[in-house]
């Protein structure tokens, strides 16, 4: 595998995790879900403009 598409799976990833964190009632974040989103969105951002 490339890794462009290692660094986009990886940002991926973290944004289903933050998904799966704002919708689980037991865990308490305060917010930083949508912080762990944003680093996801630009892993993918940043796998996307990379070259290998």
């Amino acid at each position: 595998m490339n890794n462009s598409i290692k660094i986009m799976l990886l940002g991926v990833a973290l944004i289903l995790v933050s998904l799966y964190i704002q919708a689980e009632p037991g865990i308490k974040m305060y917010g930083n879900e949508f912080i762990i989103g944003l680093v996801g969105f630009i892993l993918v951002l940043a796998g996307l403009f990379k070259k290998d």
